[in-house]
């Protein structure tokens, strides 16, 4: 099993952000307790803030993940690369539902990690909301180590 990541298209980047900004905003509504609108607001501005020339946007990669197995693109990785300090931030790893618990994540970040590791990149980081614990064990079985850790309380 292999993944291949290839450069998406301007109806793919749409499509992407049509999903991505509201499920963004509900994780940081469901996480951080805030209403759902200020999140919708707060997502959507982040985007226009890191993704001002959309999929080419300077030192943003936002690739298609493509199945050859499959023949299929299975999802979507985004990730860059902080050149000042040899860091990979990934932002957001979607596998589509149809296939999921195959072992594609891992397998993507896997491959990410060496050609990161290959290009001169000493560490990996992440986010993780604190409602998806399936992500967390994903991340911790590939060695990923809490770096820090928000709380909140609904009162």
């Amino acid at each position: 099993m292999k993944t291949q990541l290839t450069e998406m298209n301007d109806e793919e980047f749409d499509q992407y952000m049509e999903f991505f900004i509201p499920d963004y905003a509900k994780d940081l509504s469901d996480n951080f307790m805030i209403p759902y609108e200020k999140a919708l607001g707060e997502s959507k501005a982040l985007m226009a803030t890191l993704l001002p020339d959309r999929q080419n946007s300077a030192d943003q990669h936002i690739r298609n993940i493509y199945s050859p197995e499959d023949d299929k693109n299975i999802g979507v990785l985004w990730y860059n690369i902080q050149a000042e300090s040899n860091k990979a931030y990934i932002y957001h790893i979607l596998i589509h539902e149809a296939f999921r618990k195959r072992g594609f994540a891992s397998l993507v970040l896997k491959e990410l990690e060496d050609a990161a590791k290959s290009a001169g990149v000493t560490s990996m980081g992440l986010n993780v909301f604190g409602n998806n614990p399936g992500a967390q064990r994903v991340y911790e079985k590939l060695g990923y180590q809490p770096a820090s850790m928000a709380m909140g309380k609904r009162i």
